[in-house]
């Protein structure tokens, strides 16, 4: 049986990173909300989460140096989900350029994007079982 990751909610709507954290640990997985970079960087110096879901559109968030630094603390193993109000045509570019590793419509609701949080989350454990950790940058 393998650990479910940690997994670090980041959106700049502080209502909306708590109503998907309560989704998640409804569904038995653990996970904390942040909705700024300040906020996203201290509870992924605590947490070391697995896997970042994340916002695409954010004022106060740099979503390269996010993704960077969560992959990094997680040994280059963490899954990151991208969600957004925008199309996926319209973000691809963001999407490639953060290798993330899905994205979803934030249209689909908090259930829908949990369903893709919990298949991310299982990829990250077989990541974890097939790769040693990557080293971290110095």
């Amino acid at each position: 049986m393998s650990i479910s990751p940690a997994i670090l909610v980041v959106d700049d709507s502080p209502f909306a990173a708590r109503a998907l954290v309560h989704v998640l640990e409804s569904r038995g997985l653990r996970a904390r909300a942040a909705s700024t970079m300040a906020e996203a960087m201290k509870i992924c110096a605590e947490l070391h989460p697995g896997v970042l879901v994340t916002d695409v559109c954010m004022p106060d968030i740099d979503l390269l140096d996010l993704c960077r630094r969560v992959r990094a603390a997680s040994g280059g193993r963490a899954g990151v989900l991208l969600f957004s109000a925008h199309s996926l045509q319209e973000i691809r570019d963001i999407l490639s350029a953060t290798q993330g590793d899905d994205f979803i419509e934030k249209r689909h609701g908090a259930a829908a994007v949990a369903d893709r949080v919990e298949a991310l989350c299982a990829e990250v454990a077989r990541r974890q079982v097939r790769q040693p950790p990557a080293p971290v940058p110095g």
